[in-house]
């Protein structure tokens, strides 16, 4: 995990814990090929610019997930969310970051009913962990 970002002080290490405890939880196996997450916390400007430049959406986001493994997960995003679904700041990272997870192990949000699977998934990731 790498914090590139000072916006929101972040406690890395139990996130990562409660990440790689997460990773034989996942209800999708990750792709085989797939040797390495990479999880990468970053600034508002960064994750706009990855939006724009990937997704071409410049606005901030709360995660990007590359298929290659990386993750981009914005701590500001989540400090200025996390009330909206009544989780402390720590959570809603952790949350942003299973989602990315999700997304590695083939679950999509494209659509409501996609979406509406993902979310499933990732509640019950959250309340395991």
């Amino acid at each position: 995990m790498s914090n590139q970002q000072n916006e929101v002080p972040v406690r890395v290490r139990p996130l990562l814990r409660r990440l790689k405890s997460a990773l034989p939880l996942l209800p999708r196996p990750l792709p085989a090929e797939l040797s390495a997450i990479q999880f990468v916390l970053v600034d508002r400007a960064t994750m706009a610019r990855v939006h724009g430049d990937f997704l071409s959406d410049s606005s901030e986001t709360d995660v990007i997930t590359f298929p290659y493994g990386e993750i981009l997960v914005c701590p500001a995003v989540a400090r200025d969310r996390a009330g909206e679904f009544d989780l402390g700041v720590d959570e809603e990272i952790l949350l942003y970051a299973l989602h990315g997870l999700l997304h590695l192990a083939g679950y999509d949000d494209t659509t409501l009913e996609l979406a509406k699977e993902m979310a499933q998934a990732q509640a019950r990731l959250l309340k395991q962990l």
